[in-house]
């Protein structure tokens, strides 16, 4: 298998797991395909030194891995080997920039682009049981099986809209995301940021997420099962410092024992202790006029037809917090609109004229036919 993959410019890959009971993903199959073949890997039969070249395969920049919806795909690879696959074209990501819809399943696409129809419905199986029926090994190798045609075709209509470089940048994030999904500095940024934290309770909340991803890795179940993340940032806002203080707080599940309290309340005080300098408080999300409000319906209006028009989901041209710096700021032209970085850089390039004159009254918005229509005032 692996001296058929070996040198090609483009494979596919999926990846069958189970993760409702368990701290991180069980990988329980791999499948991979060129244009020909299509194969079908147990990991759990086959150690790491085992999968070697077919994990050097799926890391060689000399070839191309296409996957569908690859975020979970990554995490299995990057928590069961220490490896993301790259570089990586994620086929949802490639069709939503091809107007396609987002979040595309991949029975849609591959009837879109192929005519072809793949039968769904094993996505909860168990697929740590052994053995595998042949009819659902079917169904796991039929994810892969049309994937490299329906690439060629993707990378096709990219190309014609100069949007391939687009499409991968997407598609690398998801293994950005894989290699931070388990990291406790990374989660607890992530929940500070959305929540605005100050550095005090960033501090607490950092030994606390450490402190949940030990406990929930060394006994191998869901972390929300230890603890929820809205319970972990009430704890760091309170930091409770003795027994008498925590019985207030439920929703910790890990407590129930002497020993779980007492290694909460020294993670609170570690972090009570603990120097989170290195914390930037995020950004303050801007507050909203009633006049700006209005405009922003409207600008979100333009913006949406104008996205539609060029085969752009709306999120993938601006941040919805960041529409109303659009109506605060000057913007007379095209380099001012790409000093200001508030709309994606490459979503600049397609749409960024119209942008400038739907600021300035350039544009209308017209119904017709029972569509939103822009014209030139």
């Amino acid at each position: 298998m692996t001296r058929s993959l070996a040198g090609q410019p483009v494979i596919a890959f999926d990846t069958e797991f189970m993760w409702e009971r368990s701290y991180s993903p069980t990988l329980a199959l791999i499948q991979v395909a060129d244009r020909s073949q299509a194969w079908a890997i147990d990991p759990l039969r086959l150690s790491a030194r085992s999968m070697r070249p077919l994990l050097d395969i799926l890391v060689s920049p000399d070839t191309l891995k296409v996957a569908h919806a690859v975020d979970q795909d990554q995490i299995c690879l990057h928590r069961t080997y220490g490896i993301v696959a790259e570089p990586v074209l994620d086929t949802a990501a490639a069709a939503a920039l091809l107007g396609m819809g987002e979040q595309l399943g991949l029975s849609t696409l591959l009837r879109k682009l192929l005519r072809i129809r793949i039968k769904k419905g094993y996505t909860r199986t168990n697929w740590v049981k052994r053995p595998i029926p042949a009819h659902m090994l079917k169904y796991a190798v039929e994810d892969v099986a049309f994937l490299p045609a329906a690439a060629d075709v993707l990378r096709k209509r990219l190309r014609s809209l100069g949007r391939t470089d687009w499409a991968l940048e997407l598609s690398a994030r998801a293994a950005l995301q894989a290699k931070a999904q388990f990291d406790p500095d990374a989660v607890s940024r992530k929940l500070a940021d959305s929540r605005r934290l100050d550095k005090a309770t960033f501090g607490v909340l950092r030994e606390l997420v450490a402190w949940r991803e030990q406990r929930a890795q060394k006994s191998d179940v869901p972390r929300k099962w230890i603890a929820e993340d809205k319970v972990l940032v009430r704890l760091a806002a309170a930091r409770p410092t003795s027994k008498e203080a925590l019985a207030d707080f439920r929703g910790v599940g890990a407590i129930k024992n002497e020993a779980g309290l007492k290694s909460l309340l020294f993670a609170i005080r570690q972090g009570i202790r603990a120097n989170a300098d290195d914390y930037r408080v995020a950004d303050r999300k801007p507050h909203v006029t009633q006049v700006e409000s209005a405009a922003l319906v409207v600008l979100r209006c333009f913006l949406g037809v104008l996205a539609a028009s060029n085969n752009l989901p709306l999120r993938l041209v601006v941040e919805p917090d960041r529409m109303v710096e659009l109506l605060r700021r000057p913007i007379p032209d095209l380099g001012a609109l790409q000093e200001a970085k508030i709309l994606d850089e490459r979503a600049v390039d397609v749409i960024g004229d119209d942008v400038v004159a739907i600021l300035n009254g350039g544009r209308a918005l017209r119904l017709r036919g029972g569509q939103a229509v822009l014209e030139e005032e």
